[in-house]
């Protein structure tokens, strides 16, 4: 099951469901917010929302929900009959890390398949001043994580928990500088800019995923659920 925050038309869905195509093992059912929804956690109303048939940008059908990313997982479960054994929420524009994890609706829809029994995968791409977000390379950290996970996945066994992955959209001329696992931060340092990517930085072992990602790594963290 593939959800978002930012709605079903956006471009970061459309580039992790395009990406999850590829592989044949994977069957992809999409139910997603009908609009951005950015910011709003696991917020869910307080009766089902009305939902119908939609599309991602590149014309992939799948189901518009006029509610929360959290109401897209419950309506999924609850109305439509799917059963999933992964939920992937994203490719979010904009990271989710340190603080601003309780925040999202990326990783609020995360946690809502999580605390249903169901292992989750929320994942975002940092900000950039023009354009969109690297969503490509967050697809590639996603697959690989599929790889990784595969077995598990497909003999039931993965344990129920939510992985967030976060990567930095590196300026031209820079790339990224590997993948971590860390804690998320509790707290942004002063004087830090947590939207701001150097991706030609030199700082080794980054303790948490905001040092992770402003200093030009990709983070894996579990934020709980």
């Amino acid at each position: 099951l593939v959800t978002n925050d930012d709605g079903i038309a956006a471009g970061g869905i459309d580039t992790v469901v395009t990406a999850l195509g590829t592989l044949d093992w994977v069957e992809v059912v999409i139910v997603a917010p009908a609009e951005n929804q950015s910011g709003t956690s696991d917020s869910t109303s307080p009766s089902t929302p009305p939902s119908g048939p939609a599309t991602t940008a590149s014309g992939v059908e799948g189901v518009a929900v006029q509610g929360f990313p959290a109401d897209s997982v419950l309506l999924a479960l609850d109305q439509l009959g799917v059963t999933p054994d992964l939920v992937v929420s994203g490719i979010n524009a904009g990271q989710n890390i340190g603080p601003f994890v309780e925040l999202s609706g990326t990783v609020g829809a995360a946690r809502t398949a999580a605390r249903r029994g169901i292992p989750a995968v929320a994942a975002s791409a940092g900000l950039v001043t023009e354009g969109e977000p690297d969503y490509a390379t967050v697809a590639e950290l996603v697959l690989a994580w599929f790889d990784e996970n595969k077995e598990a996945l497909l003999d039931g066994t993965l344990p129920v928990a939510v992985t967030n992955i976060n990567a930095p959209s590196c300026a031209p001329g820079t790339e990224l500088r590997g993948v971590l696992e860390v804690p998320v931060a509790a707290a942004i340092p002063e004087g830090i800019d947590p939207f701001a990517t150097d991706c030609a930085s030199t700082l080794e072992a980054p303790a948490d995923d905001v040092a992770a990602v402003v200093n030009g790594f990709a983070s894996i963290s579990d934020p709980g659920f």
